[in-house]
């Protein structure tokens, strides 16, 4: 998903503006008397697979869950969630993080999507620069405070040894045409860019080298967010998006062509495009998607953030990450369906990836 740019120094009016939300807003039993809560979602016809699915499938009406919408041309950062006095959303990790670390009335509490990200560069470098040994005194594009310069950063120092401040020279550049642009114009030499991009870097001539996960496999990427006092007050209703989750994961994992057909029923999209997007790795950046939080993912990344000083660490990431709801909402859906080894999986899954968190206390099954 698309970075946007942090603002760090509007924390302060956010704060204040989550402060005026009102009780009315906040996701209580609509008036049919299903749980509810309005979600923040992009123009773009598939949102999250997950999400639609559940929906499609009727997963989130055996929960009494009826979800509401709000189409944002942006929802890239935690201001998202006072834009008409929003409850969730969902989006690229790091703004988030930065804005909960910084002391704002966030929840990150379920996760979305890891993968998505490609590496171009000119079809005469391909060759020597596939080989990441290759890439010392390299100029290397990318969006400033995105998950791509992040984890590249941490992977370069820590499994190839790169001093990333001497041996590589990083240019923040403003978006992922300009990137390729810069690519191709010989300016820098490696660029990230969002899978979404790929086909139009190749237009140019640009060549793929391989998809960010080929240096941080599954590495954490958008997570799903709330407006803490919301989360809090209504949790059963986030339980019941979760369940949902779940057992849509279970689909889109296990039955790719009835899922694919579930998200053309509801997006009207066409078919081969939602397989491109959702299944072919080859051109999707490696994308996959998964509800589980993933604790220890999001951590490296906030330990990346607050020990290089992106951004000042008022709170730690414990205080404003909930692993025990999707906990419990996993765990009641293995209750539900005690034969289902897929869901147990999920268990293992969440046992080996929230570990760090100081008040996990979870056991195998």
């Amino acid at each position: 998903m698309k970075n946007q740019k942090l603002r760090p120094k509007k924390v302060t009016a956010f704060v204040l503006a989550l402060a005026m939300l009102s009780v009315s807003c906040s996701s209580r039993k609509n008036e049919e008397g299903s749980l509810s809560f309005n979600i923040a979602v992009t123009a773009s016809k598939i949102v999250n697979p997950l999400i639609q699915i559940a929906e499609e499938k009727g997963y989130f009406s055996e929960y009494n869950f009826k979800p509401k919408y709000t189409t944002l041309e942006m929802i890239g950062t935690p201001e998202a969630l006072i834009a008409g006095k929003l409850d969730a959303s969902y989006a690229q990790v790091i703004p988030p993080v930065s804005y909960g670390a910084q002391g704002a009335s966030v929840k990150i509490f379920a996760g979305t999507l890891s993968g998505g990200m490609e590496t171009i560069c000119r079809k005469e470098d391909a060759e020597k620069l596939r080989n990441l040994e290759n890439w010392k005194g390299k100029k290397i594009g990318v969006i400033h405070l995105s998950t791509a310069e992040m984890v590249s950063k941490a992977s370069l120092g820590k499994n190839y040894g790169y001093d990333i401040k001497n041996d590589l020279s990083y240019q923040l550049i403003d978006g992922y045409p300009a990137i390729t642009t810069a690519v191709a114009k010989g300016n820098i030499d490696i660029g990230f860019i969002s899978s979404e991009y790929l086909e139009a870097a190749v237009s140019l001539g640009l060549e793929r080298l391989f998809p960010l996960t080929r240096l941080e496999k599954d590495y954490v990427c958008c997570r799903q967010y709330a407006y803490a006092p919301t989360f809090e007050e209504n949790r059963p209703a986030f339980k019941a998006y979760l369940k949902g989750q779940i057992r849509a994961y279970r689909d889109y994992s296990l039955f790719p062509d009835e899922s694919i057909g579930s998200l053309a029923r509801l997006t009207g999209e066409d078919v081969d495009y939602i397989a491109r997007y959702i299944y072919d790795r080859e051109s999707n950046g490696d994308r996959s998607y998964n509800p589980d939080p993933n604790y220890n993912g999001v951590l490296s990344i906030y330990e990346i953030l607050t020990g290089w000083k992106y951004i000042e660490a008022n709170a730690p990431l414990e205080s404003f990450f909930d692993i025990g709801l999707y906990a419990e909402s996993l765990k009641e859906v293995i209750e539900e369906f005690p034969d289902e080894v897929f869901y147990r999986n999920m268990w293992d899954y969440f046992l080996k990836n929230n570990d760090r968190h100081p008040s996990f206390n979870y056991k195998p099954l």
